[in-house]
């Protein structure tokens, strides 16, 4: 079983990048304020990212299941994918997502998305500390939503500003919600900073860590990824295997690599894994987090033998 504990889907981008407007033009071309980039595969002619072409990708690379997550920078998807969750159960969870960057009415957006059918909510925390009036992740208003998201028995998924920034405000999270089940994305921003630190909060009971991004990060480091395998050792020997998640980031990543060359890396590499151990980081871990229960993709190809 392979479950990408890292992806993105989307209906339209209506997003922000700081104060600037994120908007689609076309062929996987957005616009981030006055410039142009490309944001996703030029394939995605009309910059839709939609749940049948994440299917027809994992058919390709041989993914069963995935587990969505939202972001700013794309906008609220929060009514795209719960139309996604109702057609397609047995193949994403799904995250809603709040505006952690205005903390007064956090809680009553928190409750109107709860009712929505969400398992998780999305944070991502790595623009908080870089606003006018910074955002803790501890502060008042964020805890009363770690404290009603731990009483309905939800998932925080969480990317963190680089290095150890946060680590202290997450510490004060955790050990106050202990129930709270979190996922650190990005793999705590392994090429940047000390990333270790974001990597040992996985060693509380209710802590895990996912690699969505991890092939951008050492995007310079050839498709074999030899010093990403390397960092996903260290972190197997700093928490244990069973904290740790294989993740993409689709389809940002694919605008320098595939899907295929997402996952491949793990299955051909990662010597160091027992088959029990590349099977938990592949998706085992995955569906015991998130209470996935895929149905095996029959249509995809297993062997992977091709960039």
């Amino acid at each position: 079983m392979i479950i990408d504990a890292h992806m993105h889907l989307w209906d339209r981008v209506c997003g922000q990048l700081g104060t600037q407007q994120v908007k689609p033009v076309g062929d996987g071309v957005v616009q981030i304020g006055g410039q142009k980039v490309q944001g996703m595969p030029s394939w995605f002619a009309g910059c839709r990212n939609t749940a049948e072409m994440a299917l027809a990708a994992f058919d390709d690379a041989g993914v069963d299941g995935a587990v969505v997550t939202q972001e700013y920078l794309d906008g609220n998807q929060n009514e795209y994918l719960r139309k996604v969750k109702k057609r397609y159960p047995d193949k994403f969870f799904v995250h809603g997502l709040l505006d952690f960057r205005k903390p007064a009415g956090l809680l009553k957006e928190f409750e109107g998305v709860a009712k929505q059918g969400f398992g998780g909510i999305k944070c991502p925390a790595m623009f908080l500390p870089r606003m006018k009036r910074p955002v803790r992740l501890d502060r008042p208003e964020l805890m009363a939503v770690w404290e009603q998201m731990q009483e309905r028995g939800m998932i925080l998924a969480i990317d963190l500003a680089a290095g150890d920034e946060q680590v202290e405000q997450m510490e004060n999270v955790i050990k106050t919600f202990g129930d709270l089940k979190i996922t650190i994305g990005h793999f705590g921003m392994v090429t940047q900073g000390n990333w270790e630190a974001q990597i040992r909060l996985a060693r509380q009971e209710n802590v895990y860590v996912e690699s969505g991004g991890i092939i951008w990060l050492f995007r310079d480091d050839g498709i074999d990824f030899k010093k990403a395998q390397a960092c996903v050792k260290q972190a197997a020997n700093l928490v244990g295997v069973d904290k740790l998640m294989w993740g993409s980031d689709y389809p940002r990543t694919m605008v320098d690599f595939t899907y295929r060359q997402s996952v491949r890396w793990v299955i051909e590499g990662c010597e160091f894994f027992s088959d029990a151990d590349k099977e938990a980081f592949l998706g085992g871990n995955a569906a015991r987090v998130f209470g996935l229960k895929v149905n095996k993709n029959h249509k995809a190809r297993r062997v992977i033998t091709e960039p």
